[in-house]
């Protein structure tokens, strides 16, 4: 989904009349974002306070497990790691091709270690200013959906670095089992 479409998706769910009721809270938020679209700047806010206030206010296993799956709808929207599954290999040389993203598969351990390109964060919900680092758990249940096609199988993950908490890259563990 491209960032028009995402735009207009949430338009559909009333979000715009919220912006437009907002347009002085909106000037103190852009900042740096001035050239962003106003609604996604609204929609990144949005998006940091709601995981916030589910952190606070949930048990961390439930907060967890909605990003999760949150991230695995996310991951259902792209289309490259369906296009590779029983082809480990051939998806990493694609995605490292796509995005920058580097993989080393200790096959020994069964484990892959995932290494986002450094830079910004891939998600454009993301304001590194504002969103918890929580919010991470979502890119979590992306790799599980990701590399549970792959390999036609459970697999777990966890994340080893963030961008949200400081790291120049964010880092996955996946296990096989």
């Amino acid at each position: 989904m491209d960032r028009k479409e995402f735009l207009k998706n949430v338009c559909g769910l009333g979000v715009c009349g919220c912006v437009l009721n907002l347009p002085v809270a909106m000037d103190s938020l852009h900042g740096e974002d001035a050239a962003i679209d106003q609604r996604l700047v609204f929609a990144r806010h949005q998006l940091s306070k709601m995981v916030g206030f589910m952190a606070a206010d949930t048990t961390s296993n439930a907060a967890v497990g909605i990003l999760q799956k949150t991230g695995r709808e996310c991951a259902k929207l792209g289309t490259l790691h369906a296009n590779f599954k029983n082809d480990p290999e051939g998806y990493f040389a694609a995605a490292k091709k796509s995005w920058g993203t580097d993989f080393a598969w200790d096959k020994d351990s069964n484990r892959i270690t995932v290494a986002v390109a450094e830079g910004q964060c891939g998600c454009p919900l993301v304001d590194t200013k504002r969103t918890p680092v929580l919010w991470c758990n979502c890119s979590v249940g992306y790799q599980m959906e990701t590399f549970e096609t792959i390999f036609g199988k459970r697999i777990h993950a966890s994340l080893k670095e963030s961008k949200l908490n400081g790291g120049k890259r964010c880092i996955f563990e996946i296990r096989l089992t």
